[in-house]
């Protein structure tokens, strides 16, 4: 016969296995692995109310113990919550070693696996706000230049598959 207390047991077994599941997922779909992650994990520091003076949504870094870093700025707080997942995952692609923005992106769109939809929200977002990364300059058109660089060097992004 079960009792209550023996049910609550294997109720509270059953859940500590799941969310050991769902954080090693969770692990692997940010691209990290399990291990790292306990010894490595990324700082995340959000000075939403400063404007980067180049613009940028984020930026990586090392604090002085050496710990990577993220920094989210004022135009990170604006973007919708599917673009600040990409900017996330984008700048944890520049600290597993991808240096320039167009790797950056290529990495982000390939960790991120989005459907046909999801990757035409994040090309629209790219095009309309004008969006580039590259540059500290403004000009009109350059989030659809952007987007034509990230196309001609990465497959996910324009929607082929990765060999």
């Amino acid at each position: 016969m079960i009792t209550g207390s023996h049910a609550l047991a294997v109720f509270l077994a059953s859940l500590a296995i799941s969310l050991c599941t769902f954080g090693e997922v969770a692990a692997a779909n940010r691209g990290t692995k399990t291990q790292a992650a306990k010894h490595r994990t990324v700082r995340e520091v959000y000075r939403t109310g400063v404007n980067h003076p180049r613009r940028y949504f984020a930026e990586t870094a090392r604090d002085r113990s050496g710990r990577p870093t993220i920094i989210y700025y004022r135009r990170y707080s604006t973007a919708p919550g599917y673009f600040k997942t990409f900017i996330r995952t984008h700048e944890r692609c520049h600290l597993s070693g991808h240096r320039n923005e167009i790797a950056a992106n290529c990495c982000a769109l390939e960790r991120m696996r989005l459907s046909k939809r999801g990757l035409a929200a994040i090309r629209h977002y790219i095009v309309s706000r004008d969006v580039n990364s590259e540059t500290a300059v403004d000009y009109k058109g350059q989030g659809r230049l952007f987007w034509r660089k990230i196309e001609s060097r990465c497959p996910p992004a324009s929607g082929r598959k990765l060999r």
